[in-house]
């Protein structure tokens, strides 16, 4: 099973802002973990082509509306999993870095695109060998079979997920920087700023629809 680069350039520049803005993080070891990734992949990077990516709901964890319900779902973290499991609704994707409920990661029937960096090499080795249908994506250039995809949070790396393979439109539900449910401190809300300039720059390319 071979890895999938979506839009080299684009990760280029997306991967600069980042580390510019965010240089206490451990960028370094992200080689490490995408050394690392391969060896837990379980599904076919070119399986993500079987879905129907002609609508897509995007969920994330601050999230208060209810998507339709039509259309690919995809959630962002453990979290929204159960958050859609309680209104009745299951995601087919789940893209992650397994730090927000991961259990419900672990017990979701669903594809999982678990993500693998440097701040996070010991949980991601820890959940993902109990996870039945993964594949791994990355931040920097892939070694095996894993995915890289431009963005910085798991959020904002779903979107452009959706947008390469070929969403009309997007719903995005919850996205809202100034409100933190994971936790509130200066990095955190950093990396929020990042993702709403990565989501401006996807809204010059395809329809993005804001849900609370």
């Amino acid at each position: 099973m071979r890895s999938i680069v979506f839009d080299p350039l684009e990760w280029s520049l997306v991967r600069s802002l980042y580390t510019s803005a965010l240089p206490s993080l451990n960028f370094s070891a992200d080689y490490t973990a995408a050394e690392l990734a391969p060896a837990y992949c379980t599904v076919d990077p070119r399986y993500l082509w079987s879905f129907d990516w002609g609508s897509v709901s995007i969920v994330m964890p601050p999230a208060t509306t209810k998507p339709s319900g039509d259309g690919l779902i995809i959630a962002v973290e453990g979290y929204s999993v159960r958050l859609l499991r309680g209104w009745g609704l299951k995601p087919q994707i789940v893209v992650t870095d397994l730090d927000f409920e991961p259990e419900e990661v672990v017990n979701c029937d669903c594809l999982v695109l678990a993500h693998a960096h440097g701040d996070n090499i010991d949980r991601f080795t820890r959940y993902a060998p109990m996870i039945n249908r993964l594949i791994p994506t990355v931040q920097v250039w892939p070694r095996g079979c894993s995915v890289l995809i431009p963005g910085f949070t798991d959020g904002d790396r779903a979107v452009y997920l959706a947008y390469y393979m070929g969403a009309r439109e997007i719903g995005i539900y919850g996205f809202n920087p100034g409100r933190v449910v994971k936790r509130d401190d200066e990095v955190k809300r950093a990396k929020l700023q990042i993702a709403k300039t990565l989501l401006e720059r996807i809204s010059r390319r395809v329809s993005l629809v804001f849900y609370e």
